[in-house]
Formats: structure tokens, C-alpha cells, sequence
């Protein structure tokens, strides 16, 4: 038996990807990633059907995966010159793929698999219907794969079982009131109150459905007035929508990938009855009662067009598809130029303007006595304050930016959890390895090294340093009113600047619905068999939500839209039995 290895470099979305190729007798026996920057929930995806497919087929012409076409192509690319600049010519060929067309027929259809969708269909599915997920990529998660784990558990037995007495200070109302609070009052009571009456109800349903397990949020942020963010222990959302699908399938529900909505179809008496979906080698019909629009938002398509010059930090599949597929719906929106906006993340691709989060990385930093400064030098803001404090004082900095300025046993913690939220070790020295010449700005050494590569004034921060010091031992700090219990002297002679900059990945409008999840028209008349969950419904959380609560309102928005999807199929007994009953009345084909 003869083995080989072949090793190969392919260029990724967030940079490098090391890979090997072993060979047996010929035939490609493992395909193992050795080095990537890429992010994990979508790469370990990606590259697991990518590996299969290369493996089943022995060849690297085989198709790229949807949604994560740039990384898995270069891949297949990089595998081929590889094995042909070793003089490797392998047995097997592309496989041939006849197109195939397909006719479902369900109670509840589901667009979308992240946590609304998904929420969604495991409620309707333990109400008894047949249901299925279409998911235009070919990996699952959509948006959430993103955001960790957090959500609150107000009103959950979960909640009461992790937080005691402490839990019995919570409720629904003081949860819309924190809501309300936070956003300035730009949130819609209906659809708030909507979620803190559900969110708790789902967190059980979902834990008993998945066979889950919460703990307390590791980081419970100050914008919640009592301690209620859960998550899991992985603090990892790949882990949460991983078994919750798992469960959904084992338990008789069908999740379809690389399967883009592109019509919607209403019968002769002008109901929604019906969807077409296309991916690579299938056409899909689908027939059914009900229809969950959980698709997610839209900001790669809004930065891509260039509505904000906010770096974006979102999955570049957030593409608003329903904005074309549901157009001659006639469905009513509001707030579309509403973005989420952090303050917490480092611009990792300043062409075109790609940023990574550092939300969780940052509050704990603070929280041990890190100070925020401008390229003056400046402290600008109280560094213990809400997030929305931060966003609005880095907005008025020059380049909208600002620097994190920190001691090693604060890196130390700062570094753990940025791997633990979607960075790696290669991706974190790549950064320093940049030297503060250009973003994203992180640097290290003493005081004047630090703020000579950041661009800092050295004299100003050095007063800036000194005077926070003073204002550590008086336990008072006379500038931003910062509480003493997180003011904490610098430790040591080694210093870190970190760049923080704006940056969004959520879009907070969206289409409008009934207190049931049902959507509207134009004339704000429901329209029948039509339902929608997540990020596609804006206005629970208003301008500026909370930590956590993005999440919080796809697990609840989910779970209603999933119980009266369910129960609508009760009700209606409309169906098409092929597609000439159907009158195409929605879609991108019919502007």
C-alpha cells in the first residue's frame, strides 16, 4: 500500500486556508484542514459536505456549497493544482447529476433555518404536522450561527431552576420595560410584549424538544436590569441550531438545502397555496397550509449598495431574497433603514468593510478596568455604561474609531473569549502580525510602543493613563462618573491597544404582522396562510436592542408564528393538486 500527502493553500474569505490531501493507492482518503481564519459555524459545515463530496467522488471537481461558494470553491481549486503539480491523476471524474424535480406535500413549510425557522417548524412539528425547511444554503444556521447562544429565559422553568429567587425579580413587563428603556422608545408595544410573553414558554419548549442544556449567560450585560441572559455551555450557537435540527429530523421533520424560494403561487380563490424552489440539480414544489417567511435580514444586500458605509459583520447570504420572491405579495414593511449597530468589533477587511464582533471580548475587558480612548489620547465615554453610550461616542470620534486600552491579565481574558466568539489563534496574530499599519489595529508593547503604532497621541495618553490611575486609588472618577467596582489599576509594563469601530449585522424593520405572526398587506388586511419569525419582523426590539434579545426574539416570534401556522392547517383545507391550478403570482421572473 502506498500513502502520500499533499499539501495545498487556498485563499479563503477571512484569509488563508492550509489543507492536506492523503492518498492511498491512488485514492484520496482524508481531506484535513491544517490552518483557516474562516468562521467555524459556516467552515465546519461547509468543509464537511465539501470533504464527503471530494471523498465519494475522488475528485475535487465536484460543486462548490452554496452560501460559502468563494471558500469551498477555492478549495476545490487549489486541490486540483495541487494534485496536478504532483503528477496525481485520480480515477475518479465529475459526477454527472441529472436535475431533478420534486412535488412536496406539507401542513407547514418553513423558509429558513436559523433559529426563527427552525423554532418555527419544531413547534408545528410537535403539534403534528408534516413539515418542511427550505434553506438556500447549503449549510444550516442562517444568521445565528453568528451571535452565540444568549438568550433571556424570562418567565422560563429554565430560568427558575439557574437563577432562584434571583429569577422571581423578573417578569414580562419589567423585560418590555427594559426593552422600551433601550431603544428610546422606538419599539413597538405589541410585538414586544409578544416576546416577553413568549420567550420564556419557548425556552422550555425548545430545551424539552432538543433535549437542551442552559446555564447562566457567562456575561451578563448592565443593559438588563437583573441578571436573566442564558446559553448554552459551548456558549455556541453552531451547537444549538445543530441539535435542534437533529432533533427536527429525527423526529419525522425534512430540511431541504441549497434550496432558493424563487415563487410564491396563490390558487384561483387568490390564497398562498404554494412555493418553487430551485438549487443546483433539484426544482422543488412544494404544496402546503401553512407558510413561515423566516428568511432573515438584509444587510449584506444594503451594504453591497452602499445605504451605509458602516462595516458590516453579518453573513453575506443576509440578501433580503423575499424582497423579490414576495414582491407582488403587497406586504407592508416599515423601517427598513434601521440597522443594529455596535461599537464593539474590528474592521478585519477594511475592503470592502467586513468586521467581526468583540461584544463579549469587550464588556469583560471593561468590566476589569480597560479605558476607551480616541486617537487623541482621550478617554471619551464611561466605560461601564450601556452599549448604546459606546456606539454614540465612537461616532463622534475622527474615523469613527476608538482603542480599548488594557493590561496583560485583561488581554489574557479579552483574547480567551474573542476565541471563544468566533475568532481563531492564526486570525488573532494575523492581526498583530499587521503591526497598526493598517486595520484592524491591535498592538502590543509598552505605553509609547502601544500608542505609536495605534496612531495615538503618546503625551496625551500618558496624562490620560496617569490620571485614571489616580482616579483608581481616590475610587472616584471625577470625568465620566464611572463606577469604582470597575475601576481597576494597570497591571505591569506591557500594554495592548485594540481598535474598536462601528459595525452591524442585524437589520431591526421589516414586514409587519398581527399579535399572531400573521402578515399584512398594504391595506394592513392579513394575508391567509402567511406567517413570518426573526429578523424579517422588525419592531419588538425598536432601534436598538439589547444584548441577547435578537435571539430572544427568534425564539419567540418563532414559537408563535410555528403554533398558528400549525393551527391554521386546522382550518384550511385549500390545496393544489399540481401546478397548473396555481396562479403565479409572486417572484422575481414577474417584475
Amino acid at each position: 500500500m502506498t500513502k502520500q500527502t499533499i499539501k495545498a493553500q487556498a485563499d479563503g474569505r477571512n484569509g488563508q486556508i492550509d489543507f492536506e490531501i492523503d492518498l492511498e493507492n491512488n485514492k484520496i482518503s482524508d481531506v484535513k484542514v491544517t490552518k483557516n481564519s474562516e468562521t467555524p459555524a459556516i467552515f465546519n459545515q461547509a468543509f464537511g459536505k465539501l470533504k464527503k463530496n471530494i471523498i465519494d467522488n475522488q475528485s475535487f471537481d465536484v460543486d462548490a456549497v452554496s452560501g460559502a461558494s468563494l471558500m469551498t470553491q477555492a478549495m476545490l481549486d487549489s486541490g486540483k493544482k495541487a494534485l496536478a503539480e504532483n503528477n496525481i491523476a485520480l480515477d475518479g471524474k465529475k459526477p454527472e447529476v441529472v436535475h431533478e424535480e420534486r412535488q412536496l406535500n406539507v401542513d407547514v413549510a418553513v423558509i429558513g433555518s436559523g433559529m426563527a425557522g427552525l423554532m418555527a417548524a419544531s413547534r408545528a412539528l410537535s403539534m403534528g404536522k408534516k413539515v418542511v425547511v427550505l434553506e438556500k444554503n447549503g449549510y444550516l444556521g442562517g444568521a445565528t450561527i453568528l451571535n452565540g447562544s444568549n438568550v433571556v429565559g424570562t418567565g422560563s422553568k429554565v430560568s427558575a431552576e439557574l437563577f432562584g429567587e434571583t429569577a422571581k425579580k423578573d417578569s414580562p413587563n419589567r423585560l418590555v420595560q427594559d426593552i422600551t428603556r433601550e431603544c428610546r422608545g422606538t419599539n413597538y408595544p405589541m410585538l414586544s410584549k409578544l416576546l416577553a410573553n413568549n420567550i420564556g414558554r419557548a425556552v422550555d419548549f425548545i430545551t424539552e424538544f432538543a433535549n437542551l442544556t442552559y446555564q447562566k449567560a457567562e456575561t451578563q450585560t448592565v443593559e438588563h436590569s437583573v441578571n436573566r441572559q442564558i446559553e448554552m455551555p459551548s456558549e455556541s450557537s453552531y451547537e444549538l441550531v445543530t441539535k435542534v435540527a437533529e432533533a427536527f429530523e429525527k423526529k419525522g421533520g425534512q430540511i431541504i438545502l441549497d434550496a432558493r424560494v424563487e415563487k410564491l403561487n396563490k390558487d384561483k380563490a387568490g390564497k398562498l397555496v404554494s412555493l418553487t424552489a430551485e438549487g443546483k440539480h433539484q426544482t422543488i414544489n412544494v404544496n402546503f397550509k401553512s407558510l413561515v417567511l423566516a428568511a432573515g435580514g438584509w444587510g449584506a444586500r444594503d451594504y453591497q449598495a452602499h445605504k451605509t458605509d458602516i462595516p458590516y459583520y453579518g453573513p453575506m447570504t443576509s440578501t433580503g431574497d423575499y424582497f423579490d420572491f414576495a414582491k407582488n405579495m403587497n406586504l407592508v414593511t416599515r423601517n427598513l433603514d434601521w440597522y443594529k449597530v455596535y461599537p464593539h468589533g474590528l474592521e478585519v477587511e477594511p475592503e470592502p468593510g467586513i468586521a467581526k464582533l468583540t461584544t463579549y471580548s469587550t464588556k469583560e475587558a471593561t468590566d476589569m478596568g480597560a479605558i476607551f480612548v480616541n486617537t487623541d489620547g482621550k478617554r471619551i465615554v464611561n466605560e461601564s455604561a450601556p452599549y448604546t453610550h459606546f456606539r454614540d461616542a465612537i461616532a463622534e470620534q475622527k474615523g469613527k474609531v476608538a482603542y480599548i486600552v488594557m493590561d496583560q491579565r485583561t488581554w489574557d481574558r479579552f483574547y480567551e473569549l474573542m476565541l471563544k466568539y468566533g475568532f481563531t489563534k492564526e486570525e488573532v496574530q494575523s492581526f498583530f502580525d499587521l503591526d497598526g499599519e493598517k486595520s484592524p489595529v491591535l498592538v502590543k508593547g509598552d505605553l509609547k510602543t502601544v500608542a505609536e503604532k495605534a496612531g495615538i497621541d503618546y503625551q496625551t495618553l500618558k496624562e490620560t493613563v496617569d490620571n485614571y490611575t489616580e482616579d483608581v486609588k481616590a475610587d472616584y472618577d471625577p470625568e465620566f462618573g464611572r463606577d469604582k467596582k470597575f475601576m481597576h489599576e494597570f497591571e505591569g509594563d506591557t500594554y495592548y491597544v485594540i481598535e474598536q469601530k462601528l459595525l452591524f449585522c442585524t437589520t431591526l424593520g421589516g414586514y409587519e404582522t398581527t399579535d399572531q405572526m400573521q402578515l399584512l398587506d398594504n391595506d394592513m388586511n392579513p394575508v391567509s396562510n402567511f406567517y413570518a419569525a426573526g429578523e424579517i419582523v422588525g419592531g419588538a426590539n425598536g432601534h436598538d436592542s439589547m444584548p441577547s434579545m435578537m435571539n430572544s426574539w427568534s425564539y419567540a416570534s418563532g414559537f408563535v408564528a410555528g403554533t398558528t401556522a400549525a393551527d391554521n392547517t386546522n382550518y384550511n383545507y385549500s390545496t393544489v393538486s399540481n401546478e397548473q391550478e396555481a396562479d403565479a403570482v409572486s417572484g422575481a421572473s414577474e417584475a
